[in-house]
């Protein structure tokens, strides 16, 4: 579990400047990523005396980290992981919610999708994640409106999620869209010297590893 996270949508943005005047023409391209730096702080027991490490001593999470980050290669292979900031949906913060099955088949390159809580119940809000396509979205509205921050959906018990970035693939009608812990596919970015721990021996070693979406 890290200490520190920093978790966010880079978007993919394209533009040129006049020479002459400075006026920039801005467009958005097709392929916003999540980066994320993960910060441990962990040690390696040097002091620790008994029967050996077990896997849940923190004590020894630096030797773990070390074995994570060597199989990693550098960024030969990807990791699984989800905001560590969000450790659960906010609508889950009261027990008034309820399943969000898709209403509506959601095209690749959607960014809002039409949900079925059921009336009265409470759906996204923003700032949650959602799933369905492989990759965690941003939720940064919804309809119908209301003043808050949660979903509630109206007597036809349906909602409309708008989302960020678009999706990957199809979201068929009748799936339960996951919401909350959605982990994305990351490879470290750092290259060959991702592993970089320099520490005094004996005490606790800061990690900083910097990872980037491996897009679908």
């Amino acid at each position: 579990m890290p200490y520190k996270t920093a978790f966010y949508l880079q978007p993919h943005v394209g533009g040129q400047e006049s020479p002459l005047t400075r006026t920039r023409k801005v467009y958005g391209l097709s392929a916003p990523r999540w980066l994320a730096r993960l910060t441990f702080r962990a040690g390696h027991g040097y002091e620790e005396v008994g029967v050996g490490p077990t896997e849940n001593d923190p004590a020894f999470y630096g030797a773990r980290l070390d074995a994570l980050i060597a199989e990693m290669d550098g960024g030969l292979n990807c990791v699984l992981f989800h905001d560590f900031r969000r450790p659960r949906p906010q609508h889950y913060l009261t027990n008034y919610h309820g399943p969000a099955v898709v209403a509506v088949t959601a095209p690749i390159g959607s960014s809002s999708i039409t949900l079925q809580i059921g009336e009265g119940n409470l759906g996204p809000s923003i700032g949650d994640y959602v799933g369905g396509d492989g990759r965690p979205h941003i939720v940064t509205g919804f309809s119908p409106t209301i003043a808050r921050m949660t979903s509630i959906a109206p007597a036809d018990g349906l909602i409309t999620v708008r989302f960020k970035p678009p999706l990957s693939s199809a979201i068929p009608s009748g799936a339960e869209l996951p919401i909350g812990k959605i982990p994305a596919r990351f490879r470290l970015s750092g290259g060959d010297d991702s592993g970089q721990n320099e520490g005094e021996v004996g005490s606790p070693i800061e990690y900083a590893l910097e990872f980037t979406e491996e897009l679908l």
